[in-house]
């Protein structure tokens, strides 16, 4: 239950064992959850603002009139006094705008929820993900990451996404007149603060330690800051470039260097000049592991290759080779001791 400590109110409403512990509260983990809230979380708010929605959701029933009542009331206008025919038609009126009124309310409940509702898609430490969207665009998800999009997606006019982390988006691309594109035919990615717009290309979106880098391999981009009002960056294939606190930089242009930033797809750190800085970060992006090592000086040695990224061990026993460390592991922080030293 760790995890939901960190829910929002529409976290927990996304959230199908949520939904499910609602509407069905004879299940057995009724008591995990009940356990859950009763240790006061700091989110503890939100958690009651969601079960208080579906509850609120569940509970509206549309009213259907019985057989027997409809007919006894047939039988009464029928056999009415006409002095009295009138008042029997406004409770008519009225039993029926009632039950009207308890359908319409469920369904603008319903819609609403709808509409404002995001499905989220969420990676663990060690876990990689393809995701087909309802356009056929495709978002591959690199570990620890996320994409979320609105549940009204085929309703809606514009197709907008939103990702943490580090995912690889291949946009399907909807336009035929490039002189008179429709808002329907936009495709728009959201990352902290910056927004890429797009007709269909493929593109890597990194935003980690909050710090977020573009890397375009088809197509065309632009860039926009929403902490730089104004600014748009163009980016053309094989471009990389940063989103900082000054605005866009520029690191890179050409394919080689693009294809090396998407190496992470096929499980393997790719590059020239990579640091053992670099390692260390992608091990801790990847499998949420830190790595101590006392002498800051070798985060800069460098090495050129391949670096596999499918199991934690190939990352820190690369790392402990290239430094002639030992390792040393205490819960999920590892430490990587100069040889010369422990032998002492």
């Amino acid at each position: 239950m760790e995890k939901y400590t960190s829910y929002g109110t529409q976290d927990f409403l996304d959230d199908l064992d949520f939904v499910r512990f609602v509407k069905q509260p004879e299940r057995d983990d009724v008591f995990n959850w009940k356990a859950w809230r009763a240790g006061n979380p700091k989110n503890a708010a939100s958690y009651d603002d969601a079960l208080a929605y579906l509850h609120a959701l569940y509970g509206i029933t549309r009213i259907r009139p019985d057989q027997e009542f409809a007919d006894e009331l047939f039988e009464d206008i029928e056999r009415g006094i006409a002095g009295n025919r009138k008042k029997r038609r406004g409770q008519i009126v009225r039993l029926w705008a009632a039950a009207t009124g308890a359908a319409a309310v469920a369904i603008f409940i319903t819609l609403s929820w709808y509409y404002r509702s995001m499905i989220v898609i969420a990676t663990r430490s060690g876990e990689f993900q393809t995701v087909l969207l309802p356009d056929s665009s495709t978002v591959q998800l690199n570990a620890n990451s996320s994409i979320a999009y609105r549940r009204a997606w085929n309703w809606l006019s514009k197709r907008e996404v939103f990702t943490t982390g580090e995912v690889l988006l291949e946009v399907k691309h909807l336009n035929k007149d490039t002189s008179a594109i429709r808002e329907d035919e936009r495709f728009t990615a959201y990352t902290g603060d910056v927004a890429v717009e797009v007709l269909g290309t493929k593109f890597n979106l990194k935003n980690r330690d909050n710090k977020i880098t573009v890397t375009l391999l088809e197509g065309r981009i632009a860039l926009r800051n929403s902490k730089h009002l104004g600014e748009t960056k163009i980016l053309a294939p094989g471009d990389i470039v940063e989103a900082g606190i000054e605005g866009f930089r520029h690191l890179s242009t050409g394919k080689k260097a693009a294809q090396q930033a998407v190496g992470w797809t096929q499980k393997t750190l790719i590059g020239e000049n990579l640091t053992v800085a670099d390692l260390t970060n992608e091990l801790r992006y990847v499998y949420g592991k830190e790595i101590i090592i006392n002498d800051p000086t070798l985060l800069n040695r460098k090495i050129d290759g391949r670096i596999s990224l499918g199991s934690q061990e190939s990352i820190i026993y690369s790392i402990a080779n290239i430094l002639q460390a030992n390792i040393r592991m205490e819960k999920d922080t590892i430490y990587l001791d100069p040889k010369e030293e422990k032998q002492k």
